[in-house]
């Protein structure tokens, strides 16, 4: 028998996200720049944006595994994920139904992923949701 962690991952982060409360916000953040540490400590120099981009997609999708896939686009100005799959969203949407703010770590770790390696400013530039739970494009700006 395999076990599907989607369930409980979705109703782990749901809680975690209720159980902290107005600290939800901070926290977050903090898991998501320590995830681009965990990251970022071991990628190495980065020679280019292209070279940043394949190893932080090559460490979301096969290290963290948090969604079934990962695409990363970044140029000297726009950097995107594209993300489809994803069970942080899944755990988002029970917050959103019961009227509650949502939390994603990725957005925050991919911001600073690329401030801590590209040397550069990050202007975070939405969330699009295509309407899929699951899905999204994270989109960020270098300055």
């Amino acid at each position: 028998m395999t076990t599907t962690s989607l369930n409980f991952f979705k109703q782990y982060h749901s809680t975690v996200i209720k159980a902290l409360g107005e600290d939800a916000k901070k926290v977050n953040a903090k898991v998501g720049s320590i995830m681009a540490d965990n990251w970022a400590d071991r990628a190495g120099k980065m020679n280019s944006n292209s070279e940043f981009a394949q190893s932080f997609e090559e460490y979301l999708q096969n290290q963290l595994e948090f969604a079934k896939n990962v695409k990363i686009n970044c140029d000297e100005k726009n950097y995107l994920l594209d993300i489809k799959g994803c069970a942080i969203c899944h755990g988002n949407e029970i917050l959103r139904n019961e009227g509650m703010a949502t939390a994603c770590p990725i957005v925050q770790a991919a911001k600073y992923a690329a401030v801590k390696k590209l040397g550069r400013n990050v202007i975070t530039k939405g969330v699009d949701k295509p309407g899929v739970v699951g899905e999204c494009t994270i989109k960020f700006e270098l300055e």
